[in-house]
């Protein structure tokens, strides 16, 4: 039992145990009430200090609603939180969230939360584990905090996290679209310029993904018919092509270089057979006034 923040926290469960930290599901045996924390416990030293730091400077969770906050206890720093139940988006999504209109509220759900939980980059990114973002039957997306440093990267960049959140994002808003067609240039057109926004450029902000998101229509207007068949084709030609650049430059080289051969051929064996076809002159000697024998 871990007597701190007024609360008394029994672990009923252990979730990941290694050298770095340990992360356990309590409750609180002063208060009784049924709810369930997320304890991180952090061993490594090192890790531990950092953390502290981070704690004390950065204000680190400061604006999270979920962080119930935090205490030492035999050497170990612990971040308590709140816990939900485990309902995954890696494995509930497509059966929560079937209209697109729903997909594009959880994606704004999980943009908002990724600003909210006041993680920052490097610890943003532990929190996108599959296992850390759930899914609720009304959309609405919760994180779990179950965080792993010893995956801890100090220092990532603000444009990583931003790609990680983003391709996040993009797997929530393409879930009824990734079995109807080959590839995300196929999809319909605001969720295929949110992928090649997410693939070149990148998003700038959290801000700016927001935007991106909530400028989608509720129901994105897909092309189908012919014209949507020879446009799909068309993207997949191309992008095999690009893909294999110098494979289809040697493969056109000696195509044409086979159909040459062949037209010359072909030429030449039809010369040979007119030739050959001819009209023989052999024992005529006039024909009309013209004389064919040899003239002396």
């Amino acid at each position: 039992m871990f007597p701190a923040l007024n609360m008394e926290l029994e672990i009923v469960r252990t979730v990941l145990k290694n050298p770095v930290n340990d992360i356990y599901v309590c409750t609180d045996l002063r208060k009784n009430t049924g709810t369930f924390y997320t304890m991180v416990s952090i061993a490594d030293p090192d890790c531990r200090r950092k953390v502290t730091e981070k704690l004390n400077t950065e204000r680190l969770f400061f604006s999270n609603r979920d962080f119930i906050g935090s205490f030492i206890y035999e050497s170990r720093l612990n971040l308590v939180f709140r816990y939900y139940h485990e309902n995954l988006l890696s494995l509930l999504g497509g059966v929560y969230l079937v209209e697109f209109a729903d997909c594009k509220r959880a994606a704004l759900g999980l943009i908002a939360a990724c600003a909210e939980c006041g993680a920052g980059a490097d610890m943003g990114v532990l929190l996108l584990n599959d296992r850390n973002i759930n899914i609720t039957r009304e959309g609405e997306v919760q994180f779990n905090y179950f965080l792993d440093f010893s995956q801890w990267q100090p220092g990532i960049e603000e444009q990583r996290y931003y790609q990680e959140v983003a391709q996040k994002v993009f797997g929530i808003l393409e879930l009824n679209y990734k079995g109807k067609y080959e590839t995300p240039d196929s999809y319909p057109g605001d969720i295929r310029l949110f992928y090649m926004k997410m693939t070149t450029t990148g998003f700038p902000s959290l801000g700016h993904m927001i935007s991106a998101v909530r400028n989608m229509p509720d129901k994105p207007v897909e092309m189908r018919g012919l014209l949507w068949w020879f446009k799909s084709r068309f993207q997949r030609v191309r992008g095999f092509l690009f893909r294999n650049a110098m494979t289809a430059f040697l493969t056109i080289l000696v195509a044409v270089t086979v159909i040459y051969a062949g037209v010359q051929i072909h030429g030449r064996w039809k010369v040979r057979k007119a030739y050959e076809s001819n009209i023989s002159y052999n024992g005529i000697e006039y024909i009309g006034n013209v004389y064919l024998g040899d003239t002396e």
